[in-house]
């Protein structure tokens, strides 16, 4: 490691293939070392010569691999830290409404995929492929239970702190590498999203392996990091689509990361051109093999989604309170870098654009969601781009910690950065608390409800009735689980197709739903417009039960239905 903190990989002698025109492999090596490692290489014979064909890369020996290194220890604190921040959670609470959807929706696909069972049309109105996410987690529930699916959620996260670490490492060295990584693992929604069962950790962590192949490919990687970067992007944004978002992030890290000469330069540009170029064919090549619903589906839930009615000032105070502290020190990290760059300029300015280019990363999700007016998600989505800015906080604490251990103690460094990712980590446990304890624990409300659910062509009318769905699967077919939303009937009598209330309504009087909840909260006006309908239809309240701090259902029968046998 160097006077600076940078890690020193060990020189190859081979020959950059995305790197500047005209470099030389073993620049920056002592001459003698250099002339040693180009003996060490045996010249090619006429035969090798002949067989080679223009364009592919040459066949020299790979450096040998350095041998387990110091900074994996402290990493391996932080993911003990965070695991045990995350799995604090996951063991808190039952399953989140959106937890219940996907894996449900997932054992539904593997039936399709195995048996032709009939599935809902999921990708006609999910934020994400529903054979990629919710087929993966209904395996892992399957295995272990909503445990087993939350703990593959802190998996996913905590690949996802190594991905920042590694990619840190190569821009800025093991100190930054390692004060990034505590920064990300520090942070309320990574600790959220490490106990939730939903596609964000997985589309997360796709997208910071896609964003460390972007950063190897610049230092010393060669066309499997052009490639493997792409597919992933493809993939990340398949998984979950609101990952899309960082696809030019992830292509400008490509252009301004590692060597390749001043900012305009073709060689940068031609890196980012290419993982730009390998995403969109991989796409197109997706959307058509998916069809014209999966299409829909993306314009619905992502590229022409309607906008909320949440105050600009609440989403911004909101995104403020759970990543604000961490992009002000990004911040701080950009303008250091100003500093040297107005002072030598050269390489200087390519380090401080690729540093505000990972800032403008963290405020990406929040200035979307502002633009929407929609708070929904907005704690999942900006730990997307608290990721990228993490690497520029990273840089600037190890800036910190070199530059007073030069002055000062060594000690006094370490005690900056710790004043500055102590507090991110106390405030991001409280906030990750409380961010599980939003939802009902339905426990009671499942068992209350348990005894009158049966297989069969019974019909319920629950509001959110995916957490019931979800537990009570074994017991039930999907076809028989209907919510409040977008309830479209056939009038029998008629043959007119009623939707909405009226639809509700007609389905009441007719006794179609044998089992009716309602909790006034996500539909409450059409929860107080069919209330009097079930008292005149002769429906009769079997219980009422508190589930948590937050949760009331009223469980209503059908004349004549009771508990099943």
């Amino acid at each position: 490691m160097s006077a600076d903190g940078r890690w020193i990989r060990p020189e190859s002698t081979r020959k950059p293939v995305l790197g500047p025109a005209g470099a030389r492999p073993g620049a920056g090596v002592a001459l003698g070392e250099r002339d040693r490692a180009a003996a060490a290489v045996p010249a090619p014979s006429a035969t090798d010569r002949r067989r080679r064909k223009p364009g592919l890369l040459p066949r020299v020996p790979h450096p040998a691999r350095p041998a387990l290194r110091a900074d994996w220890l402290p990493l391996l604190a932080v993911l003990l830290v965070q695991g045990a921040l995350s799995y604090h959670l996951i063991v808190s609470n039952t399953a989140f409404i959106d937890e219940g959807t996907y894996i449900y929706s997932g054992y539904q696909e593997i039936a399709h995929l195995r048996h032709g069972t009939p599935v809902s049309t999921y990708e006609t109105f999910f934020s994400g492929s529903p054979l990629i996410y919710p087929v993966v987690v209904a395996v892992a529930d399957f295995v272990g239970g909503l445990n087993g699916a939350r703990l593959l959620s802190l998996a996913f996260m905590l690949s996802a702190t190594v991905a920042v670490h590694l990619a840190t490492r190569r821009l800025h060295g093991s100190p930054a590498a390692f004060c990034a990584a505590a920064a990300f693992a520090a942070l309320g929604p990574t600790q959220f999203l490490g106990g939730l069962a939903t596609y964000d950790a997985m589309a997360l962590a796709i997208l910071a392996w896609a964003g460390y192949l972007a950063v190897r490919l610049t230092t010393g990687g060669g066309y499997p990091s052009l490639v493997g970067s792409g597919l992933l992007l493809a993939l990340a944004g398949a998984t979950k689509y609101a990952a899309l978002l960082w696809v030019p992030v992830v292509c400008g890290i490509a252009v301004l990361a590692g060597t390749g000469g001043p900012v305009r330069a073709w060689a940068r540009w031609r890196r980012g051109l290419l993982v730009l170029l390998t995403f969109a064919v991989a796409v197109g090549a997706a959307a058509l093999a998916a069809g014209q619903r999966y299409v829909d589906g993306f314009n619905h839930t992502t590229l022409q989604r309607a906008p909320g009615h949440d105050a600009y000032s609440y989403v911004a105070s909101e995104a403020a309170r759970w990543v604000g502290p961490l992009l002000v020190v990004a911040l701080v990290g950009v303008l250091a870098q100003l500093v040297p760059a107005r002072r030598r300029g050269g390489a200087a300015w390519t380090e401080f654009w690729l540093a505000a280019l990972l800032l403008v990363a963290g405020l990406l999700a929040p200035v979307n969601q502002i633009r929407i007016h929609t708070w929904l998600s907005l704690q999942k989505h900006v730990d997307f781009g608290a990721w990228f800015s993490c690497i520029v906080v990273g840089a600037l604490l190890a800036r910190a910690v070199l530059w007073l251990r030069g002055r000062v103690h060594v000690t006094a460094g370490i005690v900056v950065a710790a004043l500055v990712v102590g507090p991110l980590a106390w405030v991001g446990a409280a906030q990750g608390r409380e961010m599980f304890g939003e939802w009902s624990n339905s426990k009671e409300f499942v068992a209350a409800l348990e005894p009158y659910v049966v297989k069969g062509d019974d019909r319920y009318l629950v509001e959110n009735y995916n957490v019931p769905a979800y537990y009570l699967r074994k017991q039930s077919n999907w076809q028989q689980w209907h919510d409040l939303v977008a309830v479209f009937r056939r009038d029998p009598a008629t043959g007119q197709t009623q939707n909405g209330v009226p639809a509700i309504q007609a389905g009441i009087e007719a006794h179609e739903w044998k089992v009716v909840v309602l909790d006034f909260t996500q539909t409450g006006a059409t929860d107080r417009a069919i209330q009097p309908t079930l008292k005149a239809a002769g429906y009769r309240v079997a219980t009422v039960v508190k589930s948590g701090e937050h949760g009331r259902y009223t469980v209503y029968l059908a004349p004549g239905y009771d508990k099943r046998p």
